[in-house]
């Protein structure tokens, strides 16, 4: 008998190259749809931009994919067209939904093969699933959710990430927040980043100026979000502090005046809520502003960072959580509590069209290395690992 050590490379290559391209060996992927009955969030772009991009793979590379989604799912023409799903990949729909479908039913769908919860969630019960654990907010903090929304997570995702089969998150700040907390204690954790390319191409819609009379390239753009640790209510006061305030902040998102206790007929004339955009629009926003302003306490990522580099959109972040991991040496940064640092920072840089423009180069060169197929590969080899490993051992026998 041959130790693994042992084994000759062109053997080893070989069963590689077979598990990776298609060979009956390599794992059939059920994909937990449950992120399709949602509004779009961070945590749900992730999951409908991997699951296209291991469509894609999977036709060219002959790999066995199929999603299962709940009763209130979207109809199977929408789901394709989403996650650019060929007609060859199924679509397993239930009668049920929420947490008692995810929790109930899914665990005994497609026996043998592996699901794929890419959201935070999955099912407890089923063992042979890869799940994406984006950070651990509920812990680092939990005045950001609901009460039934923290009980439910601290009560069933440690037990998920201790029967899980490979457990993943999106950053090397997540991961090591996720040890802090016992998350998948003992475990070896994946690291697999998050893409940008969805932006850099997607589509652009210019209309949004008009609809909401903005000027391209004269404003300062953030994204608004309620949650405590987004910190928009920091920026809010840094920006009314500045000497110059001829260029506006524009806030995008589902957070209105009023969730910062303001009242929207008494705004300042430099300070816009617009509500939620489209993607093409947001695109556009990007493409056009003069320096986003990302100014969260934590982030396990920090989307908003990287949609906008990839857009040429200068970056003023917070150096919380993942955020310089994600920005590099692409974005300039303030501490999230230090509001008269952002108050100087943005008035520094809002009038200093070189560095701008420098921050727009170096931003677009950092999104580069971010991409969906890297991502899809990432979590077919973290699969794949032990199939080959497997393979190894009944070649040698």
């Amino acid at each position: 008998m041959l130790y693994e050590a042992e084994i000759p490379d062109r053997v080893r290559s070989r069963q590689r190259a077979e598990i990776l391209h298609g060979s009956s060996r390599a794992p059939r992927l059920l994909i937990n749809g449950r992120f399709l009955t949602r509004p779009l969030s961070g945590v749900d772009r992730t999951a409908g931009q991997i699951s296209a991009a291991l469509a894609d793979l999977a036709q060219g590379q002959g790999l066995d994919v199929a999603c299962a989604v709940p009763a209130d799912a979207p109809d199977d023409g929408t789901i394709r067209a989403l996650l650019r799903f060929p007609s060859s990949v199924p679509i397993h729909r239930s009668r049920f939904k929420g947490y008692a479908w995810e929790q109930l039913v899914l665990p005994a769908l497609c026996p043998g093969w592996t699901l794929l919860s890419l959201c935070n969630m999955g099912p407890v019960l089923r063992e042979n699933q890869f799940v994406l654990i984006h950070d651990t907010q509920i812990y680092d903090m939990p005045e950001s959710y609901a009460p039934a929304f923290r009980a439910t997570y601290r009560l069933l995702q440690p037990w998920l990430a201790r029967r899980a089969r490979k457990v993943g998150t999106v950053s090397e700040h997540s991961r090591g927040r996720m040890q802090v907390h016992g998350l998948a204690k003992g475990r070896r954790i994946e690291v697999i980043a998050n893409g940008a390319d969805h932006a850099a191409f997607g589509p652009v819609d210019g209309g949004v100026f008009e609809r909401h009379g903005l000027e391209p390239g004269k404003y300062l753009l953030a994204m608004s979000q309620a949650a405590p640790h987004k910190n928009i209510a920091m920026l809010l006061e840094a920006c009314t502090k500045r000497a110059d305030r001829s260029i506006p902040l524009v806030l995008a998102g589902q957070a209105g005046a009023a969730a910062f206790g303001l009242e929207e007929a008494n705004l300042p004339e430099d300070v816009r809520f617009i509500g939620r955009v489209s993607d093409p629009e947001l695109n556009a926003l990007y493409r056009n502003a003069r320096l986003l302003l990302f100014p969260s306490h934590t982030e396990g990522f920090g989307f908003p960072v990287l949609e906008a580099m990839s857009c040429g959109c200068p970056v003023l972040a917070s150096r919380g959580g993942a955020v310089p991991e994600v920005g590099g040496d692409a974005a300039r940064y303030c501490d999230a509590r230090d509001e008269e640092e952002w108050t100087r920072s943005i008035q520094a840089l809002q009038n200093d069209p070189e560095r701008l423009a420098e921050m727009s180069a170096k931003g677009r060169d950092r999104a580069r290395q971010f991409t969906w197929q890297r991502a899809a590969k990432q979590i077919m080899s973290a699969l794949t690992e032990r199939t080959m490993q497997e393979a190894e051992v009944a070649a040698i026998q």
